[in-house]
């Protein structure tokens, strides 16, 4: 959480600023995943009331780490609330890059990374099972160039002819908007973490 979340929501307040001089808008992009489908209403909601830092690893591996992806998206949902409320010239947007040949998995795998993983080799973690079927990881797994794809899209606001202050508030897959889960679109849940991120971190977006 510390470093998919609350890195994140540190570094935005940093570079808050800068974003707001820039005379063409801004756009504020933040890599999610699919993952964050893993994370109901309720995991969230307890998440939250132990200041995202529960006393045991109740979730589990995948369910940690959807969490964290399920934060990605309500902190995105945020955002683009007090861009609009602001009037400020931008968006906010985030994404799933799909399941990419990094060593992401390492420690939920057995000490090994995606490129390494075969059907065979592991038995399928709760929740992804049909990514480790057979043949289906191989043909999934993106390589590091092709999983950057949306995110440079994005950046380029490919999706609004350059315009970074269009399209704020969704959620892309392989640079098509698609539907998160209500969950993670939770407008309460969504001001909570805003608010517990700010108390964590000790940092304040001003917009």
């Amino acid at each position: 959480m510390g470093i998919n979340h609350l890195g994140h929501y540190a570094l935005v307040s940093a570079l808050m600023p800068s974003l707001l001089r820039a005379k063409a808008g801004c756009r504020v992009i933040t890599v999610s995943s699919d993952a964050h489908r893993f994370a109901d209403q309720k995991a969230l909601s307890e998440a939250l009331a132990t200041k995202l830092d529960p006393p045991s690893y109740a979730f589990g591996g995948w369910g940690a780490y959807g969490i964290s992806k399920a934060a990605n998206v309500l902190f995105t949902v945020e955002l683009q609330r007090r861009f609009e409320e602001a009037g400020v010239r931008g968006s906010a947007v985030t994404l799933h890059p799909g399941v990419v040949q990094t060593d992401l998995a390492r420690y939920i795998t057995g000490g090994i990374g995606a490129a390494d993983v075969h059907p065979t080799d592991v038995p399928p973690p709760t929740g992804i099972g049909a990514f480790l079927k057979e043949n289906v990881l191989d043909k999934a797994v993106l390589t590091v160039d092709r999983g950057a794809n949306t995110q440079v899209y994005l950046a380029a606001a490919a999706d609004t002819g350059g315009d970074r202050t269009k399209r704020g508030g969704l959620f892309f897959d392989d640079m098509r908007a698609v539907k998160p889960t209500e969950a993670a679109q939770d407008p309460a849940l969504a001001r909570r973490l805003w608010d517990l991120s700010e108390e964590l971190t000790g940092a304040k977006i001003r917009i």
